[in-house]
């Protein structure tokens, strides 16, 4: 596509075709819309810039192994609360397992991304609490209690609390993922 823009621009500055209405600006003759047709163009191809820039910087910071467990708490619950489904279902292994709030149990990472994609729908706010984390060479076993704040469409906002139990297991690229997500009860 970027090309298909350049080369139109090309042969728009390449036509010879000059009007009463061209715009002389440092001995080139460009009709007016030619200029409008030029800046269209440039607008097109910075918006394509800046969005490819923004996707690439946000697969980045997705794609970095964490290597700290909390800080995939963090992560867990910054991607939730914004939304990004991409970036949750990449703190997941391939195979992993995961329990819904309802005790359902799902297996792999697009059974879990339809799920989360349920909630998030909801547009809730999360809040992960209560961490712990038992950690054993490259296996760990964490808990935490968390508190959604889900909006009505009356403005108000119903809060439910719960907890989770993890498992996690250290990549080979260093970074922890959950392989045992269990969303259906908290540990004490």
């Amino acid at each position: 596509m970027i090309s298909s823009i350049c080369k139109a621009w090309q042969a728009v500055r390449a036509s010879t075709d000059v009007s009463a209405t061209s715009l002389d600006s440092a001995g080139l003759h460009l009709t007016r819309a030619q200029v409008l047709r030029g800046a269209t163009a440039g607008a097109v191809l910075a918006g394509v810039a800046l969005t490819a820039e923004r996707a690439i910087a946000a697969k980045s910071a997705r794609a970095k192994p964490i290597s700290d467990i909390d800080r995939v708490y963090d992560a867990w619950q910054a991607f939730f609360n914004a939304g990004d489904i991409d970036g949750l279902i990449g703190l997941y292994t391939a195979d992993v397992l995961y329990v819904d709030p309802d005790g359902k149990e799902l297996v792999g990472k697009e059974n879990v991304r339809k799920n989360l994609a349920g909630i998030i729908a909801l547009k809730p706010q999360i809040v992960l609490g209560d961490r712990k984390h038992l950690v054993y060479r490259d296996t760990a076993l964490t808990t935490n209690h968390w508190k959604l704040t889900i909006p009505n469409s009356d403005g108000s906002k119903q809060v439910v609390p719960g907890g989770g139990i993890e498992v996690m297991r250290r990549q080979a690229d260093g970074g922890w993922r959950y392989i045992i997500d269990d969303a259906s009860r908290s540990a004490s």
